[in-house]
């Protein structure tokens, strides 16, 4: 797993092998260790961590450990069972007993995989700082003189089952959408074989849609695989040969979404970033005329909101990152090409259910299509690559890959930009170049990924 555990989004890897039993019990010691030397835990009423998890088959395993430890300290363990991740840090913020939030689940990555991500008392992810911590704890044991409870004093695994109808009551009220708000519109659901197998069609009828929901497979088996937000090509094709108004399509725990259109144009973060900024702005909603994305947006998108009065601020990648940079500078819009989007107001995290329903509503009230409410927006060419490694870890070190990334930026100049940078989920190093002209950035592209290949592997 490399030499830190945590990654951009909490710790991944290959269940029961970088990922087992015993370290998913050490890291919920030493995070249940971390949630009550909060402020938020001196209440003694507040001694309660949500969990929740996606439905691949290592969920049981990793959540029992999850469990263990965190009773093991006294807490008690709020078992959501299967639901999007967004649906555990609802649960966090909205429970006066509840100290943070753990999720058990890999999100985008194939179902070998598993993970652990961390919610903080008010539902945000942690900071490095925080997550520093943690890892330290998980290394160096118990504190010296820590004394286990016995007795009254250990905590009880409590279902949390009643959490999820206040999830599916907070996407709508939150959006301000109501029974018969999407009647007449039909809506294909792709739900990546994930976590939003059960939740998200019920979330999309409970505003009037009709929705035909597919890869709902519940047994976490075939997440992500050839379906959803990182596969859409199957969602594509049914857009373009059946009669649907819109297309979503999630990650494994339902944290992103990019869209399809009925033309088969896919919208991505920086599309659907577009819409909502535009419609948020038109209704006086966007706080300071602002939105966040990260570093790897497409700045056609800059380009194409500055003529409305819409400012684009830059952060560093990973939807922790634009929640931070969303508080300092109050801003209530931000997301990245992924299709994390954070709705500010209503959300601490990326929700792929919330960013849907939103963009239903924008399309129900506009009566625009997804292809017209996208004019004005002219993005430049990107070619991405994600180049499968061995050796990641040498990625920083390696002068020649070093070199062939400044001779690149030298010869596109001031007409592009070109972002070279391992992944902080799965073992790739990820290759971005873009500008006006495609054959040139395709060209560097493929040379980078030629390099990269031949050092770290």
């Amino acid at each position: 797993m490399g030499d830190s555990l945590f990654g951009t989004d909490g710790v991944r890897g290959i269940a029961n092998i970088e990922i087992d039993p015993e370290l998913a019990y050490r890291l919920c010691l030493s995070a249940g260790r971390w949630f009550m030397s909060q402020d938020a835990c001196a209440d003694e009423d507040r001694r309660s961590v949500v969990l929740g998890r996606d439905p691949r088959r290592s969920g049981d395993m990793l959540t029992a450990s999850a469990v263990a430890a965190l009773t093991s300290l006294g807490l008690d363990a709020v078992v959501m069972g299967v639901v999007p991740t967004p649906a555990v840090a609802h649960a966090v913020v909205n429970s006066e007993a509840v100290v943070g939030g753990v999720v058990i689940s890999a999100s985008h990555n194939p179902a070998e995989y598993n993970g652990i991500k961390l919610f903080d008392a008010v539902g945000h992810k942690l900071t490095q700082e925080d997550e520093r911590i943690i890892e330290s704890g998980v290394h160096q044991g118990s504190p010296e003189g820590w004394q286990p409870p016995s007795g009254q004093g250990i905590g009880r695994r409590v279902d949390g089952g009643q959490q999820v109808s206040s999830y599916l009551d907070h996407l709508c009220e939150s959006t301000g959408m109501g029974p018969q708000s999407l009647r007449g519109m039909r809506v294909l659901l792709d739900c990546a074989n994930g976590a939003a197998g059960r939740i998200g069609p019920a979330a999309l009828r409970q505003v009037g849609a009709s929705v035909e929901a597919v890869f709902t497979s519940g047994d976490g088996d075939d997440i992500n695989a050839c379906c959803g937000s990182t596969h859409p090509e199957a969602l594509r094709g049914r857009m373009l040969s059946e009669d649907f108004d819109f297309g979503l399509a999630l990650d494994g725990d339902a944290d992103r979404a990019i869209a399809v259109s009925p033309s088969g144009r896919l919208l991505d973060g920086d599309d659907l970033l577009f819409i909502l900024a535009v419609y948020l702005h038109e209704t006086g909603r966007l706080p300071g005329g602002k939105i966040v994305t990260t570093v790897i947006n497409n700045r056609g998108l800059d380009a194409s909101l500055r003529p409305l009065g819409i400012e684009v601020v830059h952060c560093p990648v990973g939807d922790r990152q634009i929640m931070i940079a969303m508080q300092e500078e109050g801003i209530g819009l931000g997301g990245e090409i992924s299709g994390h989007i954070i709705l500010g107001h209503c959300a601490t995290c990326g929700d792929g259910l919330l960013t849907g329903l939103l963009v239903g509503d924008i399309l129900a009230q506009s009566g625009s299509s997804l292809d017209e409410l996208l004019d004005g927006l002219e993005k430049y060419p990107q070619v991405k690559k994600n180049v499968a490694v061995e050796r990641k870890g040498e990625f920083a070190d390696d002068e020649v890959i070093e070199r062939s990334i400044r001779e690149a930026e030298a010869e596109l100049g001031q007409r592009g930009r070109l972002i070279v940078r391992p992944s902080g989920t799965e073992p790739v190093v990820r290759v971005m170049v873009e500008g006006p002209d495609y054959e040139q950035i395709l060209s560097l592209a493929d040379q980078l990924q030629e390099v990269i290949e031949k050092r770290l592997n």
